[in-house]
């Protein structure tokens, strides 16, 4: 870099000459800060290292980065994502660990580096048995999260983990280990291998946006992706943060504004009740504590019941005929009792019936439905404050954590 005319390079100068020629050339401001960054490094070290003696003290680069523009949200369109998550084409992936990786980063949205560096035991469940994914933010030092997996995803990771150990019987600390020139498992998935299988997968799929037109996607899109739906399906955004394991709500913010601040603690004194009919709690020191309360508001926010709440992943079909009175995961209120002893005597009046008309498989189920209302109305009737019911394990709820 050379001054113009010979004058003396100073600060001055460089502001009046090369930054404003710098803006001209480089139009954008990202690229701008990283170019204006990289010179100002080594105008400090020719200081440093005394490379250039006639170099004044003044030619240095101060203040001078350009404001970076508002990040937007770079979601993958729901018309495109709903072509790539379908089994039909995740099937199409050139190999069977990107695919996992994959529907991982659909279901999770971890940092493409955080899910090829997943450990080997990444699975982890709470005292309902509901299961999370245990994985590591690379970019906060490795500091431990968790997100809530539905149990057919942990089904396939518990695959993935038997073919690791099928091809490293003495075991490999990684879930993904690299394909070539790893023979002890030692050595991770790359990221060049993940990155030219995603690109041949687009290929294949052909993907299109609304008016047709081809569309490129990124491993990063699918964590955009997630905060977003998230968002969308009202969920608060300090769930949001929590779940992506954000460091600040303004990362979050690029997917909605901060609110709803206080929603763990009302749901800490919320009073609970399962399916059982049972009163149970998650303690605030546990590891799961966290992700547990992240489950349940990131469903309670959007899927509300007649006579409660369910408590399953946003990603899980309900398989439950009964309204969720047999799921594991209905949760419930004393607000809705009223509402349970108008399903009762329903429930009473349609056993009666069938029992009349010689229907006797109505007749049983209803009567199992009977039971399960007793049981619930039981439970409410007596539950006590601090109590909670959740996944059929009672346990006292420690709300001064």
């Amino acid at each position: 870099m050379s001054a113009p005319h010979g004058l003396p390079m100073t600060s001055g100068l460089v502001e009046r000459w090369w930054l404003a020629d710098l803006q001209t050339k480089v139009p954008d401001p990202t690229t701008r800060s990283a170019v204006i960054a990289s010179i100002g490094g080594f105008l400090k070290d020719v200081h440093r290292h005394e490379w250039q003696p006639d170099l004044p003290r003044t030619a240095f680069i101060y203040d001078d980065m350009p404001a970076r523009p508002h990040p937007e949200p770079r979601f993958i369109p729901e018309q495109v994502i709903r072509q790539m998550e379908t089994p039909q084409a995740l099937g199409q992936f050139p190999s069977p660990d990107g695919k996992l990786i994959v529907e991982i980063l659909i279901a999770c949205g971890l940092r493409l580096k955080d899910a090829r560096t997943l450990p080997f035991d990444c699975i982890v469940r709470d005292a309902d048995n509901n299961p999370y994914l245990a994985w590591l933010n690379r970019k906060m030092a490795d500091r431990p999260a968790f997100f809530p997996l539905a149990e057919e995803l942990a089904e396939k990771v518990g695959i993935q983990q038997a073919a690791v150990l099928d091809r490293f019987p003495g075991g490999s600390p990684w879930l993904f280990p690299a394909i070539h020139s790893n023979i002890d498992g030692s050595r991770h998935v790359t990221s060049t291998r993940l990155r030219e299988q995603l690109e041949r997968w687009l290929e294949q799929l052909n993907l299109t946006d609304e008016h047709g037109r081809p569309i490129r996607v990124t491993f990063h899109q699918f964590r955009h992706t997630v905060g977003t739906r998230l968002i969308n399906a009202d969920v608060p955004q300090p769930v949001v943060q929590a779940l992506l394991d954000h460091m600040s709500p303004d990362m979050t913010a690029i997917y909605a504004r901060l609110h709803n601040s206080t929603l763990r603690e009302h749901w800490l004194k919320a009073v609970k009740i399962n399916a059982d009919g049972e009163l149970a709690s998650i303690a605030t020191d546990h590891p799961l504590a966290d992700a547990a309360w992240a489950r349940l508001s990131m469903v309670r926010a959007k899927v509300t019941l007649p006579n409660g709440y369910c408590g399953a992943p946003v990603q899980t079909d309900c398989e439950y005929a009964n309204p969720c009175l047999d799921c594991r995961f209905f949760i419930t209120t004393p607000e809705f009792l009223g509402q349970h002893r108008r399903q009762r005597e329903d429930t009473v009046r349609m056993i009666a019936d069938a029992e009349a008309a010689g229907h006797r498989r109505v007749a049983e189920k209803n009567s199992r439905t009977l039971i399960k209302l007793d049981t619930i109305i039981g439970a409410l009737e007596s539950a006590r404050d601090g109590q909670i019911v959740a996944g059929g394990k009672v346990e006292e709820l420690d709300a001064t954590g």
